[in-house]
């Protein structure tokens, strides 16, 4: 057990780890990459302060849980209070792409894995590289269409080989489906989400604003994306049962294999 003292003040960004130092007060911004050198959710490390007139060890603790499209969306809030908007517009369409990606790994790589956790691990991480060189390098548009045509006509890998079959059979390109596919689904709540997911032109506004307009987004038109934005890929992902993490599904293997 470490005898360093623990801030009590901190703040979690997807990229770093803000802590008051207890000595000298200040702030000290630690780069999760650069820094820490983990991406994994920081339960306690000791770290040094980074005042060059301080420098004393003390610990950081209670880090974000969030997934990493959840994250992306919580920082939108800082952004928009230091009026970086149009960084807040591609954190918003990054988390969707990043969604997108938890959903796939969830469906092709750990529940098909949950469900024989017999199968080799080198055939797990086969089947990883082969999904991120198929789906790796789709646009936003390409890579929504791929994930509503899923929802509403796939069915869920029993079995890595299966995950890799359907993975090699992707369309190209994947086929936007209609209204009406969706609202077919028996989960009305589903339909809803899907069809707002479907809807957003978060994608539009991000290439107005990275590409050669430069547009500078107002704080209403971003104030409305993050409100958007949360009210379709929070209870999405509650409702699709996402976890970045495939130890969860193997130990719920059994809700694994019912989905």
């Amino acid at each position: 057990m470490s005898n360093s003292p623990i801030a009590k003040n901190r703040r979690t960004s997807y990229e770093n780890f803000v802590a008051e130092c207890p000595y000298c007060r200040k702030d000290s911004i630690f780069n999760r990459a650069s820094d820490l050198h983990t991406f994994e959710p920081i339960a306690g490390l000791d770290v040094t302060c980074q005042s060059d007139d301080c420098q004393k060890p003390f610990r950081i603790v209670g880090d974000s849980v969030n997934s990493a499209h959840e994250m992306l969306i919580f920082d939108c809030y800082e952004l928009i209070e230091a009026k970086h908007y149009m960084a807040c517009i591609l954190n918003l369409a990054q988390a969707y792409e990043v969604f997108f990606s938890l959903f796939f790994r969830v469906e092709f790589l750990y529940k098909p894995f949950a469900r024989d956790p017999d199968q080799e691990m080198r055939d797990l991480n086969q089947l990883s590289t082969d999904l991120q060189q198929q789906v790796g390098e789709y646009s936003f548009s390409r890579t929504r269409a791929l994930f509503l045509s899923f929802i509403v006509t796939g069915q869920s890998p029993k079995s890595l080989a299966e995950a890799a079959a359907v993975i090699t059979a992707f369309p190209n390109p994947p086929r936007v489906p209609k209204d009406v596919a969706i609202k077919n689904l028996s989960d009305a709540k589903l339909v809803s989400l899907l069809k707002a997911l479907k809807g957003t032109n978060i994608n539009t506004l991000r290439n107005q604003v990275v590409h050669q307009r430069g547009y500078r987004p107002t704080r209403e038109e971003v104030g409305m994306a993050l409100k958007q934005t949360r009210s379709i890929l929070f209870p999405l992902t509650s409702r699709l049962q996402l976890y970045d993490d495939i130890n969860w599904y193997l130990a719920n293997s059994k809700s694994a294999v019912g989905s």
